[in-house]
């Protein structure tokens, strides 16, 4: 049986965001038998074809890296892989992949982590040349594609609305977590050196997000600039907000706010360990967040903006707690003050999360569903 031929313009080997941990469940999905075609370094797992272009860049705006595979030397391994490997279907991990490719006649499936078209033109404007760009691309590809994979009933709306696409070319896999057993099966580490001096007294507001991707540097200039200021008004000295995903950024900065900076795995579930509510305060973007579903899985009280929760299905109030900006503050000040309630919120959300959002149980299924018409061998 051929394998098939993975396209990423992300290296994966280290899924430290969100849509890295999404490539990587669905690489699992896929079995062993795969090529990945990625930036170098090889993978450790995966026979691997590397090149060594890599345009990405770090600083709030476009992500270069988007553009790899656009880029001679990307492409030319990316066919090379194609020609010599006779893969017998294309996976794209995101529409910037299929420009190598976009002229196979190999069945191809796109793995859409959200609706660009939708998120750009809510970031730049309809009529902005990168969102037109960007829209008549995705267009391209979801019409080429033999199947297409979408985070939630909104992006699936759009592809059918915006783009033309048969419902039954399009299958909802929504983005996942691992989802411990017990809790206490999570790591027990300690915070980085300094922290708890820093955190002793303190209720911890929690936020994590790439802070090179412009929705999590709206949300964090949001806690900073306006939340954060009614706290202290509020409760002077109580409320501190730890973010983790990058360094500092200009112009965003309030004495309550730390920011950790790009951390490991052990020293983020120490913070989310610490943690006393979870935030998602995102106002722009499309997929659904893969943030509020690791604040769920770790038995986390969640306050989001409705656009944060949305595609996920969480009921406010039950599994998690949604406010519009101008309540955010007051939200905060009413769950921190209830502490019985915020445990029963977090244990509900764990509970939500774990029935219909685990990597392994729930998500990785739907993708093989789909997937076996073209991996497994004819009877």
């Amino acid at each position: 049986m051929a394998k098939p031929l993975v396209l990423s313009y992300w290296n994966v080997n280290r899924p430290v965001t969100g849509g890295l941990r999404r490539v990587t469940a669905l690489l699992e999905a896929l079995g062993p038998d795969l090529i990945l075609c990625q930036p170098e370094p090889a993978h450790p797992r995966y026979e691997t074809v590397t090149y060594h272009t890599n345009w990405a860049r770090t600083g709030e705006g476009i992500n270069w890296g988007l553009f790899n595979l656009f880029l001679p030397e990307p492409a030319r391994v990316a066919r090379a892989a194609l020609r010599e490997a006779r893969p017998g279907l294309v996976v794209l991990t995101s529409v910037w992949t299929a420009w190598p490719v976009r002229r196979t006649p190999l069945p191809m499936v796109l793995d859409a982590h959200d609706a660009l078209g939708t998120a750009i033109a809510e970031r730049y404007g309809r009529l902005h040349p990168f969102t037109l760009l960007v829209r008549r691309w995705e267009r391209r590809v979801a019409r080429r594609a033999d199947h297409i994979f979408i985070c939630s009933s909104v992006d699936r709306d759009y592809f059918i609305r915006e783009y033309g696409i048969a419902e039954s070319r399009l299958t909802v896999v929504p983005n996942g977590v691992h989802v411990p057993p017990r809790l206490e099966d999570r790591p027990a580490s300690a915070l980085p050196p300094g922290w708890d001096e820093r955190l002793t007294g303190k209720t911890v507001l929690f936020f994590m997000g790439k802070l090179s991707y412009q929705p999590n540097v709206q949300g964090l200039r949001f806690l900073s600039d306006e939340v954060l200021p009614e706290l202290e008004r509020q409760r002077p000295g109580r409320f501190c907000v730890v973010a983790c995903g990058g360094d500092a950024l200009p112009g965003i900065a309030h004495p309550a706010l730390h920011v950790a900076g790009v951390v490991s795995d052990e020293d983020l579930q120490a913070f989310l360990r610490r943690a006393d509510l979870c935030l998602s305060p995102t106002f722009t973007g499309s997929g659904t967040r893969l943030k509020i579903l690791e604040y769920l899985a770790a038995r986390k009280s969640v306050i989001s903006t409705p656009k944060g929760a949305e595609g996920l299905g969480a009921v406010s109030g039950r599994d998690l707690i949604q406010a519009e900006p101008r309540d955010f503050a007051p939200a905060i000040l009413s769950l921190a003050a209830d502490p019985d309630r915020a445990r029963a919120l977090g244990q509900a959300g764990f509970d939500f999360v774990r029935q219909r959002y685990d990597w392994s149980a729930c998500i990785q299924p739907l993708w093989r569903r789909e997937l076996n018409r073209w991996l497994e061998p004819p009877l």
